[in-house]
């Protein structure tokens, strides 16, 4: 019985954090635009809340690709990774990182 116990308690730690890996798939749908294309990517971790949220790689590499330095980037991919509205809404971060690159074009000082 306590092996059976054992078990349940390690499936149950497994479960949530595995199913969190599993969850990120693919990046949100792409932005294309005539600089490139910018894939949202976020880590979200096994929570609920936006604690552990941040940006990918792949997401701070499109936005520097695009033209933005690593800081802007940086400060970008996390404003839009941890924006607690944007957890299972690809749309909204979507909206988020175009709301965001008007407000401060590539070049801009912020």
């Amino acid at each position: 019985m306590k092996k059976l116990t054992m078990v349940a308690v390690a499936a149950a730690i497994a479960l949530p954090v595995g199913g969190a890996a599993f969850a990120q798939g693919k990046p949100s749908h792409p932005e294309s635009s005539g600089k490139g294309t910018i894939n949202i990517s976020c880590y979200r971790g096994a929570l609920k809340t936006v604690a552990w949220d941040r940006p990918n790689a792949v997401f701070i590499e499109d936005l520097l690709s695009y033209g933005y330095t690593w800081k802007q980037a940086h400060t970008i991919g996390e404003r839009v990774c941890r924006d607690e509205y944007g957890v299972g809404n690809g749309e909204h971060k979507i909206a988020t990182l175009k709301r965001l690159m008007v407000e401060h074009p590539v070049g801009s000082d912020f």
